[in-house]
């Protein structure tokens, strides 16, 4: 009779289990190739994705590696959304998936003393062929010794992707559990600014982008960083509005030593964002005879 009953709750507790899971969408991983000419970016990529699918299905999604449905309809390199989109139809029958996750993996190695990585995430609803949201973890700069080799420094890099995957798992599991998320039309949680810079040097914007990805509040992803000689531009993703974006800018460049109206001018039209830094002119003649003619 006891064995009847143990079998009664295991039965039931599978039967709920599976009805949970069942609720929740599933998820194709695919990565973005956004490290072309980066050594060893199979590999990194390949501890990415297991570490985020590792924590989504934790959370109880199912999610699986993309690669295979790829190598089936011949794409070998997805840089860009644009494969991914054509072929949905396509991938979304194989997969029996509801979303894709498009996994980006940055890495940039500075003057061999400095390694900067940073993980995100795009999710495109597979029906409807538009990006839900996107999410990014802050940016980690790791600072290593100069004997440190090829091996350690593979190994630095491992271990920090595996712990910024783990972070960027989580927080998706939370999006993807929002409830407003479950509706069949779905929306995007985030607004998108466009920055423009004109007269900066390149680390007074690199470390102007840093304190907006690590100190900004509802800071989600940047992307399409680009520099041209004294002009900078990239794309903000973030839950605040702009008036508030306004006022931190001003914040963070008050700490790098520029005043807004004296050092720089900052204007915005709808979500572009323009800051010009003034030229710095040198005194221009003598001083002349300051006691007689003042």
């Amino acid at each position: 009779m006891k064995l009847i009953k143990l079998s009664v709750i295991i039965i039931i507790i599978i039967c709920f289990n599976i009805k949970a899971y069942a609720q929740k969408p599933s998820l194709v991983i695919f990565n973005l190739d956004q490290n072309a000419y980066f050594p060893d970016k199979e590999k990194y990529y390949n501890s990415a994705k297991l570490s985020l699918m590792s924590k989504l299905n934790e959370s109880g999604f199912i999610s699986v590696n993309g690669k295979e449905y790829l190598k089936k309809i011949n794409i070998f390199n997805t840089v860009n959304f644009d494969k991914i989109i054509e072929n949905s139809d396509v991938l979304s029958q194989m997969s029996k998936a509801n979303l894709f996750i498009m996994l980006g993996l940055n890495i940039q190695i500075q003057k061999n003393k400095y390694i900067k990585i940073s993980v995100n995430a795009d999710i495109l609803n597979s029906q409807t062929k538009s990006i839900i949201t996107s999410w990014s973890t802050p940016r980690k700069l790791i600072k290593h010794s100069i004997d440190c080799d090829q091996i350690c420094r593979n190994l630095l890099i491992s271990e920090t992707i595996i712990v910024l995957s783990d972070q960027l798992g989580k927080s998706l599991a939370e999006i993807l559990n929002n409830s407003d998320l479950n509706k069949v039309n779905y929306t995007k949680i985030s607004k998108v600014y466009n920055f423009k810079t004109l007269n900066f040097k390149q680390q007074n914007i690199t470390k102007l982008t840093d304190l907006m990805i690590n100190e900004f509040p509802g800071f989600i992803k940047l992307s399409n960083e680009e520099f041209y000689g004294d002009q900078a531009m990239w794309t903000y993703y973030s839950t605040t509005d702009k008036l508030k974006l306004k006022k931190w800018l001003a914040i963070a460049l008050k700490e790098t030593g520029l005043s807004l109206d004296d050092d720089y001018e900052l204007s915005i039209s709808d979500n572009n964002f323009f800051i010009k830094k003034f030229p710095k002119f040198a005194p221009v003649g003598s001083i002349g005879n300051s006691q007689k003619f003042n």
